[in-house]
């Protein structure tokens, strides 16, 4: 999308046809087809509540526990209900490293049971104000909106929410707070003398520490997903990208073995399909594509957790 007009038409023309996203974060530069990744403005935390499998009103609860704890501060926020759960933007100062905005949010929020502690990813997207949201419904079948909410919203019950989800709202300020966040100081990675242990591994196959963090939750991103793959296909083929197609199907089986046996964990990988996940394997691994570096992919779209072995000076 070149220009807002250009972005509502693509909403207005897929709305309720299909699942809308945008990016989490904002950028300086875009390329013809594709955003600048290295123009990233680092500017807000993104906070996802998700109940999952338990009631609605327990991600609610902390939606409004969190508010109450801004709200002391007079940070400034935006919070949503996307239609199966709740998302909210805590607004900072531009920070030069994305690993500020994840010790802001450690240290925090990280207490709260329905967050998604995946959420500071530069790559993330969240569902576009005002879309429907597909994979939601009411008694009725009919699909929630993604809409924003205002203070007085959170006085009110769960059934109030969701009754104004059922159409698309427009609130005359979405905003609220003034104080954005000095987000906290963090030693550059290259410097840190703490080295993170190796993860215990619950498949068969190692993992390095940020691939692990980011895969043993109930929906991993698609990014995390991919780089998984790659991992997986880097380690099985000792990093070689021509390889034979027996090699390459050889690899594919023990790549499904091992991600059927990571989603079966409980609680993990909550919307596992099998055969959708089989063809993004199979294009990755007859493609030859190599993990993503440490220093290029990793750190600044904000996978690691620490420095670890395979960080090369």
């Amino acid at each position: 999308m070149k220009s807002k007009n250009e972005f509502i038409e693509w909403i207005n023309l897929y709305n309720g046809i299909m699942n809308c996203y945008t990016t989490v974060y904002d950028f300086a530069e875009y390329f013809d087809n594709s955003k600048n990744d290295k123009t990233v403005i680092l500017d807000r935390a993104f906070l996802d509540f998700d109940a999952h499998n338990e009631p609605l009103e327990l991600a609610y609860q902390d939606l409004k526990d969190v508010v109450d704890f801004l709200r002391k501060d007079d940070v400034m926020f935006k919070m949503y209900f996307s239609g199966k759960g709740f998302h909210l933007f805590v607004y900072g100062e531009i920070a030069n490293d994305i690993r500020s905005i994840q010790q802001y949010y450690t240290e925090t929020f990280s207490h709260f049971d329905t967050l998604d502690r995946t959420g500071i990813q530069t790559n993330r997207l969240r569902r576009i104000p005002n879309s429907i949201n597909l994979s939601s419904s009411d008694e009725n079948g009919k699909p929630y909106f993604c809409i924003p909410l205002e203070l007085e919203d959170l006085k009110q019950p769960l059934e109030h929410i969701l009754n104004l989800a059922k159409s698309s709202r427009v609130v005359e300020k979405t905003t609220i707070g003034t104080k954005l966040v000095q987000w906290p100081k963090v030693v550059p990675i290259e410097i840190s003398e703490i080295e993170i242990d190796i993860p215990e591994s619950v498949g068969r196959l190692p993992l390095i520490p940020c691939l692990n963090h980011a895969i043993y939750v109930e929906n991993p991103s698609h990014y995390a997903r991919v780089y998984l793959i790659q991992w997986f296909r880097d380690l099985l083929s000792l990093g070689e990208r021509e390889l034979s197609n027996e090699k390459n199907r050889e690899i594919v089986e023990i790549i499904m073995n091992e991600l059927e046996l990571i989603s079966s964990k409980e609680d993990v990988w909550l919307d596992w399909d099998k055969s959708t996940t089989q063809r993004y394997v199979e294009g990755i691994v007859f493609k030859g594509y190599n993990a993503p570096s440490c220093k290029g992919v990793l750190i600044p779209n904000g996978y690691c957790v620490g420095k670890c072995w395979r960080y090369v000076e």
